[in-house]
């Protein structure tokens, strides 16, 4: 059996409490009853958490997998808590300062793994600005035109259907990016889109069991995004494939 490097052994802790962060905490606010105390605890831990990931990951020297971390630490770390202000607005300022502050040592953690890369370069910042911005973006921009369509229609079903053309939009272009481009460079954008769409697909069929159990509607608007999630899970799994099979070849 092969042994695990350090390096790959501090990836592989700082993954796990990304999205173990990532999933408690939701699992707690549906089926635990949030206090301000709570809130509060949960903020401390969730910083404190932030804070030992990017050590983790400035600590390792494999660029490629730090990237890969470090965007995740970017986009998750330290999760959202909604409820965290209604309880307090100091403790809810503070934890947003955390939540910006965040961002900017993931940012500065991924410039330094980035710079560690022997010469010349695999992973190039193309694709890591393409991975950190396009599915926040594309969020932003439904999210945006849902809610004007909303208000002129009064229909849900534009809203939705928009909802889906530009996600797919995105992907789609993702996927050609990822095609076009070097195996490393490509690599990211893969591996970092089959694990987000993997916790999307996970997302949102807890909801929908959580939901049946609670004897509640279903919306078929959470089917079709489970549809969506996996349709182009296995498209960048196959991309991926592909990209492999070419690249020992």
């Amino acid at each position: 059996m092969k042994k695990l490097s350090k390096d790959k052994l501090y990836y592989l802790i700082s993954v796990s409490i990304i999205f173990s962060s990532y999933i408690i905490q939701r699992l707690l606010h549906i089926f635990c009853d949030i206090t301000r105390e709570f809130a509060i605890a949960e903020a401390m831990i969730f910083s404190i958490l932030t804070a030992v990931v990017y050590f983790l990951v400035t600590k390792s020297k494999e660029p490629f997998y730090g990237i890969l971390t470090a965007i995740f630490g970017f986009r998750m770390m330290p999760p959202e808590i909604i409820e965290l202000t209604e309880f307090s607005e100091s403790a809810g300022l503070v934890y947003f300062i955390v939540q910006k502050f965040s961002i900017i040592i993931f940012a500065v953690a991924i410039i330094k793994l980035y710079n560690l890369q022997q010469k010349p370069r695999q992973i190039r910042p193309f694709p890591i600005i393409l991975t950190i911005v396009s599915v926040p973006f594309c969020v932003e921009v439904y999210t945006q035109i849902s809610e004007r369509l909303y208000n002129i229609t009064e229909n849900m079903l534009y809203s939705y259907f928009s909802s889906y053309i530009v996600y797919s939009i995105t992907m789609i272009v993702l996927l050609y990016c990822a095609v076009k481009i070097n195996f490393q460079s490509a690599k990211l954008i893969m591996d970092y889109e089959l694990v987000a769409l993997a916790l999307n697909i996970g997302r949102r069929i807890c909801t929908v069991v959580i939901q049946f159990t609670q004897g509640e509607h279903i919306s078929k608007n959470y089917f079709c995004w489970i549809a969506i999630y996996s349709f182009f899970f296995l498209a960048f799994l196959f991309i991926r494939k592909k990209k492999q099979q070419n690249k020992t070849a």
